[in-house]
């Protein structure tokens, strides 16, 4: 029995120890933040995300003055905008001062590093990277020097003057306070251009080829049998050479974007140091233009009879892009025509823009004349000649209507339409296989093949001979600068379609 009763005893000494443990433990649980901050403050290392050290109005902040080894700039807030003491016509990225501002309005450190440094030069705090300071329209004023990067951890050590601890500051005060003297100037772009607006494109290069395109659908520059055929290529060869739609469309979308890096002068004396006094290339672009604009008075639309409030408005517009040295990025300086400010632009895009390869757009049909067109084409196969004729007339049909009748005549005997066109298509599906990278002559030489085809309101035949090359290719001589080779066995192929007059595919 009185063994019991010890046990009892001790089984109740045992559990008001362990009530009194929890009782502790729970005292430290609701305090842990109190008795962490003291720590904290004792050891000036531990975190502290809600270390705030000072506080600005940002409504009250009227100047900003920082600086770091690319610039050393003060802006002032004139008529709510923000302008450079230096040079108040200079245009200024508005939202880079107000990322600034962002910095004082809660001055908040991720860590106490030392309550008071006995030597700031370990910190990088001596000849800091980076300085900002700002005063507000009652007087008050703060200022903040950043030092080096945390040695493998996020932020940087920093100092408020007036106050000896070192702190840890987040990573974006080294972001906003890198800003250097060019990425301050508001940057101007040019247009935006929808590629398939563009109706001429110029490129002028100092040390290169020329390079010239245009859209010719009523063939000013060049007969188009086709509506595909409607651009014209006028450089960099002497002649002018159809090129293909589908081509020019892809590369017309290198010259929809003129979007800038940054503006390294705004107002420029000097273009020779950029490579802009002579510039390296041109581009040059002409484009149409589409807005909407409100009809003074409503109109009424005469085929739906409703009512008409707008109208859309077509625009013929124009840019030209100069483009001078590369930086140090290996991005070029660029300058708009008429501006003084001399912009970087992306080399990638800039060397699109100059780097066309002619060949590659070019429509590869040697002779494609609309049928519909074509009176006559005289042939000469190996020094024998041949003919494809069709005439016209206009007749009256059964109900008396007028309509246009055709006939079809190979070597002067009528043929049927259906083999007429068959080789005739074959005739017209000649095309350039490659481009020669020198002058050759046909002197001393005899064509193959001579193809003479007689349009419809041209005084003068369009005439292209075939002559040997080599085992591969046949010359193409159109009556301009020999440059250009097809496949022999489809010229051959050809030929045989003629003298026979008949094609199978």
């Amino acid at each position: 029995m009185a063994k019991r009763k010890k046990k009892n005893q001790t089984t109740l000494i045992s559990l008001l120890v362990v009530l009194v443990l929890l009782a502790g433990f729970y005292v430290w649980y609701l305090n842990r933040d109190k008795f962490g901050a003291s720590s904290q403050e004792e050891s000036g290392t531990n975190s502290n995300s809600d270390l705030v050290i000072d506080t600005m109005d940002p409504e009250l902040v009227n100047k900003i003055h920082f600086k770091n080894e690319k610039a050393d700039m003060t802006f002032v807030l004139e008529d709510d905008t923000w302008v450079y003491t230096e040079d108040k016509l200079r245009p200024i990225k508005q939202n880079y001062v107000q990322n600034m501002i962002s910095l004082v309005d809660e001055i908040k450190a991720d860590r106490l590093v030392n309550e008071k440094p006995e030597d700031i030069k370990q910190f990088g705090l001596e000849t800091p990277f980076a300085y900002i300071e700002a005063y507000q329209s009652d007087g008050k004023r703060v200022a903040i020097s950043i030092g080096n990067k945390v040695t493998g951890g996020q932020g940087y050590y920093a100092m408020v003057e007036g106050r000896e601890p070192v702190y840890i500051f987040p990573t974006i005060y080294g972001t906003y306070l890198s800003y250097s003297d060019a990425n301050m100037t508001q940057v101007e772009h040019g247009p935006n251009i929808e590629s398939n607006d563009i109706y001429h494109l110029e490129v002028l290069q100092k040390d290169g080829d020329d390079f010239e395109l245009i859209y010719d659908p009523d063939s000013v520059y060049h007969i188009a049998g086709t509506p595909f055929l409607s651009w014209a290529i006028l450089k960099p060869y002497e002649e002018v050479y159809s090129a293909e739609s589908s081509k020019v469309s892809d590369l017309l979308a290198n010259y929809s974007n003129f979007n800038f890096l940054s503006c390294i002068e705004y107002d420029s004396k000097d273009f020779a140091g950029y490579g802009l006094e002579e510039p390296r290339a041109s581009v040059f672009i002409e484009y149409y233009e589409q807005y909407t604009e409100e009809l003074d008075e409503p109109e009424t639309d005469p085929d739906t009879g409703e009512e008409i409030t707008t109208r859309t408005v077509t625009e013929e517009k124009s840019f030209r892009l100069f483009i001078g040295d590369t930086d140090d990025n290996g991005d070029y300086y660029v300058r708009k025509d008429g501006d003084n400010a001399v912009y970087t632009m992306n080399d990638t895009i800039v060397d699109k823009m100059l780097n066309i390869d002619t060949f590659s757009i070019l429509s590869t049909f040697v002779n494609i004349y609309n049928i519909e067109t074509v009176n006559k084409i005289d042939i000469e196969i190996e020094g024998k000649p041949y003919s494809m004729e069709i005439t016209k007339k206009t007749v009256t049909n059964e109900e008396g209507e007028e309509e246009e009748e055709k006939t079809y005549y190979y070597n002067g005997d009528v043929v049927e339409e259906d083999v007429f066109k068959k080789v005739y298509q074959a005739m017209i599906g000649a095309k350039l296989d490659s481009q020669l990278n020198k002058e050759v002559s046909v002197d001393g030489l005899e064509p193959v093949l001579t193809l003479s085809y007689h349009v419809e309101g041209i005084s003068e035949p369009f005439t292209t001979s075939y002559y040997p090359y080599d085992e591969s290719f046949y010359l193409i001589d159109s009556g301009q600068t020999i440059r250009f080779v097809a496949d022999r066995r489809k010229i051959d192929k050809i030929i045989d379609a003629i003298k026979e007059f008949k094609y199978e595919d």
